[in-house]
């Protein structure tokens, strides 16, 4: 029998901003959602591995490994290859968007989106 909390979609949030990571989190967990966090793209990588999720929000602008590479890491992977990824950046450029659409992307999000904006991203891949 299927309980609420099976019901949850995972999502998986990479920022290196602790902030950003409790606000955003506190965020899709009154929205319903079941939010793993990571710092790094890295760190993002094994997490994705081990608990794939259903969606993952990526910020760009990483240490270590830049989101653009962790896109094309992702999209090389046979077996996480089809997680739907939506870009949360503080880059507002729009070059920048079309750029990681065209490496696998599948949305781009500035991160001064509001909450609705946000939510419904998430719901519309993951509904």
């Amino acid at each position: 029998m299927e309980t609420k909390e099976t019901k949850k979609k995972k999502v998986l949030l990479i920022d290196d901003s602790p902030e950003t990571l409790q606000l955003v989190k506190e965020i899709l967990e009154d929205h319903s959602f079941i939010c793993l966090t990571a710092p790094t793209a890295m760190k993002g990588l094994e997490v994705a591995k081990k608990t794939r999720p259903d969606l993952i929000l990526l910020d760009l602008m990483l240490p270590q490994m830049s989101g653009f590479g962790f896109v094309r890491q992702l999209r090389g992977n046979t077996e996480l290859s089809k997680i739907p990824i939506v870009v949360l950046t503080a880059v507002g450029d729009e070059e920048v968007a079309r750029e990681v659409i065209d490496m696998g992307a599948n949305s781009y999000l500035r991160k001064t989106c509001g909450t609705r904006e946000l939510v419904s991203t998430i719901s519309n891949y993951i509904a």
